[in-house]
């Protein structure tokens, strides 16, 4: 059986939909039933759960062990299916054995599928004590790691509002979301918009307040290169580069380093040039 290890409940967004954990065996409605059959049609030793609002199923399809997750209404949600680590992708596989966690004991494989989301690979490794959840993208894209505290994380695509929905699809009609991360005050959302990663923040009603993209540098304008350059920063090392935008205008933000200490600066398409406090 499939255990769900990694289920978040979102009290910003996702708490309303959630109303309690019950694991008692349940019928599903006929809405998830249909929608099941018609996504698993080969699947066997099929049992159903309700875990709050959702009904999930779990099953044995194609010789795997899976869990798929259905809302009230039958939408399919997300499925999870158990993999060994020989059946990652040789992108996933390359990508952990060439990173920071090549060394770590993987204890366990997941393959993650959800509704509207980037589809996840997800390793859980550990080195003595130390526990660590990984997320690649199935290119290798190591997109999340953070100690796994045996708290729950979030598969379950949060509710997005439909300004933040319209927004996305206005400014990055190509993009394909990562992530959603709450707090009380932003939501912040990873996407992919063609091959560039951005994240952008919105107001919990919807506002937008700025998208982060990250930048070489012989990506940045000549006028802002131009402008760092002549500027009391320009023997300054660049660490790092953020193109920002904002309702209000788009500039850079710079990570610099020098012998006399880091600084950041914002320099906006203009060439003006402001300290970051």
């Amino acid at each position: 059986m499939v255990t769900m290890k990694r289920i978040l409940v979102v009290p910003a967004l996702v708490g309303a939909l959630l109303t309690g954990c019950n694991d008692d065996t349940v019928e599903p409605t006929q809405q998830p039933d249909q929608v099941f059959a018609q996504l698993y049609p080969d699947a066997t030793d099929v049992e159903w759960e309700a875990e709050g609002e959702y009904r999930v199923a779990e099953f044995r399809d194609g010789g795997m062990e899976k869990e798929a997750w259905f809302d009230r209404a039958g939408a399919w949600q997300l499925t999870e299916t158990e993999l060994a680590y020989a059946d990652l992708p040789e992108a996933v596989r390359t990508a952990h054995e060439g990173g920071d966690f090549a060394a770590w004991t993987v204890d366990d494989v997941d393959f993650v599928e959800r509704n509207g989301r980037e589809s996840l690979y997800v390793l859980e490794v550990e080195r003595g004590n130390a526990e660590y959840d990984l997320y690649y993208l199935a290119d290798g894209t190591l997109v999340k790691a953070f100690p796994d505290n045996n708290n729950d994380n979030d598969y379950l695509p949060v509710v997005l509002p439909d300004a933040v929905t319209q927004l996305l699809n206005e400014r990055y009609p190509e993009h394909r979301i990562i992530d959603v991360e709450t707090d009380d005050n932003r939501i912040t959302v990873e996407l992919l918009d063609g091959n560039i990663r951005r994240d952008a923040d919105f107001a919990n009603d919807g506002t937008w307040v700025r998208t982060e993209t990250d930048v070489r540098l012989n990506e940045v304008p000549d006028a802002v290169l131009d402008a760092l350059a002549t500027s009391e920063y320009g023997a300054y090392t660049v660490d790092d580069i953020d193109f920002v935008e904002t309702p209000d205008g788009n500039y850079y933000h710079f990570e610099l380093e020098s012998r006399n200490g880091d600084v950041e600066i914002t320099i906006d398409e203009a060439g003006n040039i402001e300290p970051v406090n």
